[in-house]
Formats: structure tokens, sequence, C-alpha cells
């Protein structure tokens, strides 16, 4: 089982759970965690240009997951972070993330909004296996950006697979958040409505969105692997009903090359 390193955690299509995936099964299946694991490689992803939009777009970049023993993790996607509690069947700690934010020049549907910036995202996570079934929690804090709290209830599972020559897993998430972080991100305030010509749209807290995502990789060598991971979003309640929201299904792809040793 392997996880691989993923986009930042801006909400988007991508399910929660695709940032670790794999982790707790790999600890499960072995007698003890390599005391490193080490993955760089480089990803491109399509996704929309705001989570909303129906126009896409595709960005490139390094990407990288590096851990040590089941303790500490570096990743791209999952951040940085430390396994407070761990076992073969369950882990929970404390991470720092960040969040890639909004720019108003992303879509002319948002132009008039107003930028949300890159900022960092305090995160608390729990998983806990029932074999083969990976079942996920993660909450986290926007300081700046879209701000207020935002987290995620999600599980997935290996569908199939051979050790060390390929991998698929699939799941589903829910993300719900508090009316700070929904109010940023798809409300209207009366400022933003005369200056965009939107109706004020005002949210309170709860579901943002319900997604599933399906991930696969192949090792073409010992060390060398691509992988592929589609992923699919519905948004729901007010944030699905905001006046700038151009479609509510939206769909993330994903593809990386990477070296592991």
């Amino acid at each position: 089982m392997l996880a691989l390193p993923a986009h930042a955690q801006t909400p988007g299509p991508t399910p929660e759970w695709h940032f670790s995936e794999g982790h707790l099964l790999d600890a499960y299946t072995k007698d003890e965690p390599p005391k490193w694991d080490r993955v760089l490689g480089i990803a491109a992803q399509t996704a929309p240009k705001y989570e909303g939009g129906n126009a896409y777009t595709t960005s490139f970049g390094p990407t990288f997951d590096i851990r040590y023993r089941d303790i500490a993790f570096a990743s791209a996607g999952e951040g940085f972070g430390v396994n407070l509690l761990h076992d073969k069947t369950y882990r929970a700690g404390v991470a720092l993330a960040y969040d890639l934010g909004r720019n108003n020049s992303d879509d002319h549907h948002v132009g008039e909004l107003g930028n949300y910036s890159i900022s960092p995202e305090a995160k608390i996570f729990a998983e806990y296996l029932l074999f083969p079934v990976t079942f996920r929690i993660d909450l986290r804090h926007s300081f700046g950006g879209q701000g207020g709290y935002i987290g995620d209830i999600s599980f997935y599972t290996p569908v199939a697979g051979k050790d060390g020559k390929y991998f698929v897993f699939a799941g589903p998430s829910m993300t719900f958040a508090d009316a700070n972080n929904l109010g940023h991100t798809f409300g209207v305030s009366t400022a933003q409505s005369a200056k965009s010509g939107y109706p004020t749209h005002y949210l309170g807290s709860g579901v943002r969105s319900y997604s599933f995502g399906v991930s696969g990789g192949y090792f073409f060598t010992k060390h060398w692997l691509f992988e592929g991971f589609v992923s699919g979003e519905q948004l729901v309640g007010g944030a699905g009903t905001a006046p700038f929201v151009q479609q509510r299904g939206q769909l993330n792809l994903q593809l990386t090359t990477a070296y592991r040793w």
C-alpha cells in the first residue's frame, strides 16, 4: 500500500482521504514501519479555476511525501505533522497545512468578490482501520484566507492491488464548515453585492459538499511509479446555491510520476 502526495488542501473536488491514503494500511500489513519512507515527484492537476466554477485550469509542480517511521511526516498534500497516537489500526495527530485561497483574477465570475490569500491551516485528524476500510476525520482552522473551520468525514478501501506492483483505492467524503468559512467562500455581503451585482447571500454552518474519488498507481520499476487520481464533488446547501456558482458538480484529475526510496 502506498500514499502519494497531492496538491495543497484548498477545498475542492479532491476527497480529503487522498492526502493520506494507504499509510495506515501500510502500518497494518508490516511488522515494523521503515525508518524512512520518501517520495519525490512531479504532479499535474486539472481542476476548476474556483470552487463552483465551470472553467478548468491545469497546473504542474513538484510534489513530495516524507515519513519518519509512523511518527512524523512532511507532505505536499497532508502538510507537516506528527502522529501523537499511532498503532497498527489507528493514528491521530496534528499538522500544519496551507490553503491556496482564491484570487479574483482566476475567473470573471468572482472578479468583484475580493481575494482570499494563501494562508496556513492548523489541523487535527484521526484514522481508524477496520480492515480493509479506513475511516478518517479531520478538522482544520485557517489563519486568514477563507478563514473559519472546515472538516471532513471520509472512508476508503483498496479495491485491487499487488504489493510492489499496483494499487487502487476508492471512497467517499463529506465536507462540513462553519458559518465563517462558508460565508467567506460562498457568501455575498452587502458590499460585495453592490460591487458585483450579485444578490446578497448569507450562510450558516453545515454540510458544504460530498465527493468521491478513485486512485490508482503502478510501479514500472522497483522505485519509479505512476499514479492517477480522479474525483467528483457535488456542492450542496448554501454552497450550491451561491449566485456565482456556475456548476455544482465538479471534477478533478491528478497525474503524478514519482520516485520512492
